[in-house]
């Protein structure tokens, strides 16, 4: 048996202290994970500035507030839903996401999903990292100092920095962050509301109609879907220190309060907040603008902070997944090198491209994998049916599992033609449906069908 796949090893899971696991299985005896820690872990990583900008998009999509705010909350629930579910492999399993996707698509056809993955969170860490740095950057023209790049460069720098830092403690330092994290943000999001709640045009109809509107309706709700959905294979990374007892109906009612609450809660206050004064295209300028100095202030203060807090999990889940894909570092390691990059893909993203277009393009186009993804681990899970592996299940280089790696493929190639990005935008999406991208929808329904029918004659040699 490989080292990796021991489970009996003495652990070290402590607040602010190195968390000795890698992605090996986490032994039984110290499996003390709760399940409303793991819902407010989930809280955390949705309380933040990331769901409000993107609850604003929908205004610029050209909805209203009513249709916008019933957008958020059907792509926000159907996406938690599918989280929670996934989730449940965590206490199954007792590892890391990707690792648990090596019963479902096979050691080496698991380093697809893990590269994936491994992209969404240094993708996830450069938009956090850009978005703390412009809430530093405007707090800092706030108080009289002039902007410059070679200061945006300094302040990006520390952003990089602190978040490293914090993810390479662990799994319980991250979640007691996230936890506490998302009590303030929700706390000062109060405030704010109670503050600007005049100032807000709740009346904002939208200003496309027709099939338009219904174009623009789906869009916002698959915005949202997408939100939620590109943290799908990150599930288990922070559901593994569940006891392996755990109830899967208690893990789903969690993950699902804990990432769809939020998400529909800061959306609606982004569309809301948005509705001040749209013509600015920017929510935090339009925010500053409408608020006192000392709230706006302390409201950029805490935009960066929450950033930051939001990236523990995307560097401390690129950690596991690059030693998941094989590469002979160890965790703390493999976190500082995937802030690393991300730092480099913020810095682009900050003095480069178009933040505010680039963000939609990365929610979309890693939307059309990873439901797909989801679908197929579901379901296999569901077929299995058991309650614990052995260690060594996830350790045993299998190859390739063929049923799923290509409905995998087959469930993201049918969803390429209902794309609409500036990236890709099909005629399909652009033309026959007016603009919604239904295209995670897509890769969900084609990828969960398409695993049923090729493993429906070999279902009961699956697992031997």
């Amino acid at each position: 048996m490989s080292a990796e796949a021991t489970s009996d090893a003495s652990v070290q899971n402590d607040f602010l202290k190195v968390e000795t696991t890698g992605i090996e299985m986490v032994p039984q005896s110290e499996r003390s994970g709760r399940l409303w820690e793991l819902g407010g872990m989930w809280a955390g990583a949705f309380m933040n500035y990331a769901s409000l900008l993107t609850g604003s998009l929908l205004i610029t999509f050209g909805l209203g507030i009513p249709d916008a705010l019933l957008a958020i909350a059907v792509g926000a629930a159907l996406a938690a839903v599918v989280l929670g579910l996934v989730s449940i492999t965590g206490p199954r399993g007792g590892v890391p996401q990707i690792v648990f996707s090596r019963l479902v698509f096979g050691y080496h056809g698991a380093y697809l999903a893990g590269a994936l993955t491994l992209f969404l969170a240094v993708g996830w860490f450069a938009v956090d990292c850009v978005i703390a740095t412009n809430a530093l950057s405007q707090l800092l023209q706030e108080l009289g100092i002039a902007s410059s790049q070679a200061l945006h460069a300094v302040m990006l720098l520390v952003v990089v920095a602190v978040s490293m830092l914090i993810a390479v403690y662990g799994h319980r330092t991250v979640v007691v962050f996230e936890r506490f994290g998302a009590v303030a943000f929700l706390t000062f999001c109060v405030v704010l509301l109670a503050v600007l709640a005049p100032r807000v045009h709740w009346h904002l109809t939208a200003s496309v109609h027709g099939s338009a509107h219904v174009g623009a309706w789906i869009l916002g709700a698959s915005v949202t879907f997408a939100l939620v959905a590109s943290w799908f294979s990150f599930a288990a990374d922070y559901s593994r220190y569940l006891p392996a007892r755990t109830e899967a109906g208690g893990v789903v009612w969690w993950v699902t309060l804990g990432a769809g609450l939020p998400t529909m809660l800061l959306g609606a206050l982004g569309v809301v907040l948005f509705s001040m004064n749209t013509r600015t295209g920017d929510l935090l300028t339009t925010i500053v603008q409408q608020t006192p100095k000392p709230l706006a202030l302390a409201f950029l203060l805490f935009v960066a902070l929450g950033m930051v807090w939001a990236n523990y999990l995307d560097v401390y889940t690129a950690g596991l997944v690059t030693l998941a894909l094989d590469v002979p570092l160890r965790r703390w390691q493999t976190a500082v090198l995937a802030g690393i990059v991300g730092g480099l893909l913020a810095y682009y993203a900050l003095f480069v491209s178009s933040f505010y277009t680039a963000y939609t393009n990365f929610l979309l186009v890693t939307y059309i994998w990873a439901p797909a993804w989801a679908a197929i681990v579901v379901l296999t899970l569901y077929e299995s049916r058991q309650r614990a592996y052995p260690a060594e299940t996830f350790f045993r280089r299998t190859g390739v599992r063929a049923p799923a790696v290509i409905a995998l493929l087959i469930g993201t190639a049918a969803a390429v033609p209902f794309v609409n990005s500036s990236l890709w935008q099909s005629p399909l999406a652009l033309n026959l449906l007016h603009g919604a991208d239904i295209s995670g929808f897509v890769s969900f329904v084609a990828g969960g069908l398409v695993y049923l029918a090729l493993t429906r004659s070999t279902r009961k040699q699956f697992w031997k």
